[in-house]
């Protein structure tokens, strides 16, 4: 299908046209991940009809991989239903989370970042999990056809850059505000509230887990959880938590202050 000028425009800005396939060969180290895109609120009922016909959606059992460590790359992955967990393998046979995606978030090695690899293995978290996967020529025919769509996808990079800034911001604190943070984003991101400003976080994590998430060890992710327990900021047990949002948000920010002292 033939690409117009103004699709053809957009996709050299994101660095997808036809000849930019391989420009950053080897260049990713990092599992790739956009969280809190908002995607489908921004896209009417027949853009939506028409990308699922373009990129139709495919279910997964939980603890069935998207794809694995290694597996060829060139997919984009919208996640529709469902949690996914974003894990590179270690040296010892562990694993490192590196994210869990909820819906609207993308996720995988494709021809956004030019790696010809997976770099993670994408573990679904719940059932069913429902994932969109996009094609470099899936997306080129859906920039041709539906150029709002595309667009939409150039500003959720852009917010994307911003959020990257924060992030690794936060990665140079103490450990007991990675971890708050941490257990903070994902009660907010993918917990249902159920309170004021208490939310049900229900999702399939241990605490090494959560702990690789902010760059912790397991021993300190327990004992921070179990802290938090007695202040009544977390509530529950492993994979099902109630949690104060208001209160762990009060919490990081006297830590912070702490930190400065």
């Amino acid at each position: 299908m033939t690409v117009f000028d103004p699709a053809r425009r957009l996709l050299s800005m994101l660095g997808v046209a036809p000849h930019a396939r391989g420009t950053l060969k080897g260049s990713a180290t990092k599992a790739w991940a956009v969280t809190e895109t908002d995607w489908m609120k921004s896209l009417s009922d027949r853009d939506m009809q028409l990308m699922g016909q373009i990129c139709p959606p495919r279910p997964f059992a939980r603890g069935e991989r998207v794809f694995r460590h290694g597996d060829p790359a060139g997919c984009l992955y919208i996640l529709l239903e469902g949690h996914v967990k974003l894990a590179q393998p270690t040296w010892l046979g562990g694993e490192r989370v590196i994210s869990v995606c909820g819906p609207d978030d993308f996720f995988g090695e494709n021809f956004l970042t030019g790696a010809d690899q997976c770099l993670a293995d994408a573990v679904c978290l719940s059932e069913p999990t429902v994932v969109c996967p996009v094609s470099r020529e899936q997306f080129l025919e859906v920039a041709a056809r539906l150029p709002n769509v595309a667009l939409t996808f150039a500003m959720v990079l852009a917010r994307r850059n911003a959020d990257l800034e924060a992030k690794l911001h936060v990665m140079t604190q103490p450990v007991q505000i990675r971890l708050a943070r941490v257990m903070l984003e994902l009660a907010a991101r993918l917990g249902e509230e159920v309170g004021e400003g208490v939310y049900h976080l229900k999702i399939d994590l241990r605490h090494d887990e959560i702990a690789s998430m902010a760059g912790a060890s397991r021993v300190s992710a327990t004992q921070a959880i179990s802290a938090w327990r007695t202040q009544e900021l977390v509530l529950g047990t492993r994979g099902d938590y109630r949690v104060n949002v208001p209160g762990l948000a009060k919490f990081i920010e006297r830590l912070e202050l702490e930190a400065l002292e």
